[in-house]
C-alpha cells in the first residue's frame, strides 16, 4: 500500500487527536505513538489483497481502527462506523469533521440496531467477538458477494479452525488478519 503524503499528513492528526483524547476518555487502552502507527499499518495492509470495495460497515469501531484508516486510504469508498459507546462514538464524529472524512458516517448505535435496508460490500472489525457472532450480526447486511475482513488477536488460529462455513453465504469471503504484537 502506497501512502501519499496527503495520507501520512491525516494519520499524523488523527495519531495527535487520539493520543490526547485517549488520556481523558481511555479510548483504546495503554496507547502511545508507537502502538497507534503499528495500528494503522495493520489496518491498511489488507488493502494490498483484498477486492476493491464500494461501501463498509465496521463493527465496534471503537477508537477508529481500522475503519478511520481505512476511510483516509479509501476516499471513493462510504465508510459506516457502529460504535455504541457515547465517548468513542463523539470521538469518531470529532475525528471526522477534523480530518475532512467526508465519506464516513458514525452511528451511536449496536449493529443489531442498524436499519436492515443498509447493503455493504465489506464488514469490517477488529477483534470484537468470535467470528461466528460478528457473522450472526451482520450477515443480513452483507451482500451476496460481498466479505468480511476481521483483524483478529490471539483467538485467530482457533476460530478459523472452527467450521464457520455454515454462517457464509454462498459467494461470500472471510478474510482474516492477525494484528502484529506491539
Amino acid at each position: 500500500m502506497n501512502i501519499s503524503l496527503e495520507m501520512k499528513k491525516k494519520f499524523d492528526i488523527y495519531t495527535q487527536l487520539l493520543l490526547f483524547w485517549n488520556k481523558t476518555h481511555n479510548l483504546g487502552g495503554n496507547l502511545n505513538h508507537q502502538i497507534i502507527q503499528a495500528y494503522l499499518l495493520d489496518s491498511v495492509f489488507p488493502l494490498d489483497f483484498i477486492k476493491p470495495f464500494k461501501k463498509c460497515m465496521d463493527i465496534g469501531s471503537g477508537a477508529g481502527f481500522p475503519a478511520i484508516a481505512l476511510a483516509i486510504c479509501r476516499e471513493q469508498s462510504q465508510f459506516l462506523l457502529v460504535e455504541p459507546r457515547q465517548k468513542r462514538y463523539a470521538f469518531l464524529q470529532y475525528v471526522c469533521m477534523e480530518l475532512g472524512l467526508v465519506n464516513v458516517e458514525v452511528y451511536k448505535k449496536r449493529v443489531e440496531e442498524m436499519d436492515k435496508c443498509i447493503i455493504v460490500d465489506l464488514v469490517t472489525s477488529r477483534a470484537l467477538m468470535a467470528t461466528q457472532n460478528l457473522i450472526a450480526l451482520s450477515q443480513d447486511f452483507l451482500s451476496d458477494e460481498g466479505y468480511y475482513l476481521f483483524y483478529k488477536g490471539g483467538n485467530l488460529h482457533q476460530e478459523i479452525t472452527e467450521d464457520i462455513s455454515k454462517y457464509i453465504q454462498k459467494d461470500q469471503r472471510i478474510y482474516f488478519y492477525e494484528r502484529k504484537k506491539v
